[in-house]
């Protein structure tokens, strides 16, 4: 059983990768993130009550995460005593599954690009609802392929690359304090202990990710009671976003490589000219490091006007004037960078964690 356990470990990250992009679209009620949302809305609806500032939204936030953690450590070790190890670690991989966006945003974007190139851009719209939250009524063809590659974009950072970051260092914090303090009263294998606070790490910075979408906006409910989550985000994602536009533009660079560097599809100088100038472009510090490498290694045009709940949002555009309106090509496009992107990130983040299984067990 302990064999298996540490090849299961070894394997797990790349192993979340395969089953999420192979069954990433599959959605049903109960997915963890879900169930996650739900308990932050009932543990809202309590701080509400109490007061809609800042204080309350702090408080709302570290107690969503804190029971949030504790009900993942509470299954887990429950299936470790009745169970086995296996059947925990198991459950360790189905959730790191479910927090991978690879496969969804593949569903969702050949959903979209599917039905502009039919010219249903009522169904378009429709399905836009799955990756942007900005009003669709209005949007036409430039607009809904815009919002998908901004979508595909940032999901690279926060649904994959952040993701995967904390995962990864609750790994190694999990083996280093395996070693220090000796949790054998807990755990008896140094795999099983790393792969509970490698869980954790994610189920953690999730939480905080999954509260700033709930309630890290702008408007007139959440202003102050939300703030906290937006920055709380922010700072979390700070790190790993900039990892990913790394691995972002290396992907866009073998891409180039492969397709010929006269293509057009994925233009590698472009990206490092973009990414240079218009990754501070947007209110988030993070979003347009990513979006940036975007627009410039597929030359076109992110950012500018959205709507929100019919209120306007002006935000910077991202690209030089040359660069062109999006388009349904684009997606299909930025799917493949992202595509290659995860690919380079599973490799990159699986070693680090195979590596210090092996050094460290």
């Amino acid at each position: 059983m302990v064999h298996w356990i540490n090849i299961l470990g070894i394997l797990f990250v790349p192993l979340a990768f395969l089953l999420e992009y192979f069954g990433g679209g599959i959605k049903y009620r109960f997915h963890p993130l879900n169930l996650m949302a739900s308990v932050s809305r009932f543990i809202e609806k309590f701080f509400y009550k109490i007061s809609n500032g800042i204080v309350s939204g702090i408080f709302f936030n570290l107690l969503s995460i804190s029971i949030v953690s504790i009900i993942f450590s509470a299954i887990f070790i429950i299936l470790l005593a009745l169970l086995s190890p296996l059947a925990a670690v198991l459950f360790s991989l189905f959730i790191l599954t479910s927090f991978l966006s690879l496969g969804g945003l593949k569903s969702e974007g050949k959903k979209i690009y599917s039905s502009l190139k039919k010219e249903n851009l009522d169904s378009a719209r429709e399905n836009l609802l799955s990756l942007a939250g900005r009003d669709r009524g209005k949007l036409g063809v430039p607009e809904v392929s815009r919002a998908v590659i901004e979508s595909i974009a940032e999901n690279a950072g926060d649904g994959i690359g952040s993701v995967i970051f904390y995962f990864t260092a609750g790994l190694i914090e999990g083996l280093v304090l395996f070693h220090v303090i000796h949790q054998k009263y807990l755990f008896e294998n140094p795999v099983v202990a790393a792969i509970f606070s490698a869980t954790s790490g994610a189920v953690s910075y999730k939480m905080v990710n999954l509260l700033d979408s709930l309630t890290g906006h702008r408007n007139e409910r959440y202003e102050k009671f939300g703030k906290f989550s937006a920055k709380f985000d922010d700072s979390m994602n700070y790190l790993p976003f900039r990892i990913t536009a790394y691995f972002m533009l290396l992907s866009v660079f073998i891409l180039n490589l492969f397709s010929g560097f006269k293509n057009k599809k994925y233009n590698f100088k472009e990206s490092l000219l973009s990414y240079k100038r218009f990754k501070w472009a947007h209110p988030s510090p993070n979003a347009a490091q990513l979006e940036s490498i975007m627009a410039g290694a597929l030359m076109t045009r992110l950012g500018g006007v959205n709507y929100y709940e019919d209120k306007k949002s002006e935000r910077p555009v991202i690209g030089f004037e040359n660069y062109a309106d999006a388009g349904p090509r684009g997606i299909s496009s930025a799917l493949k960078i992202i595509f290659s992107a995860s690919v380079l990130m599973a490799i990159f983040y699986g070693i680090i964690c195979g590596v210090s299984l092996m050094i460290l067990n």
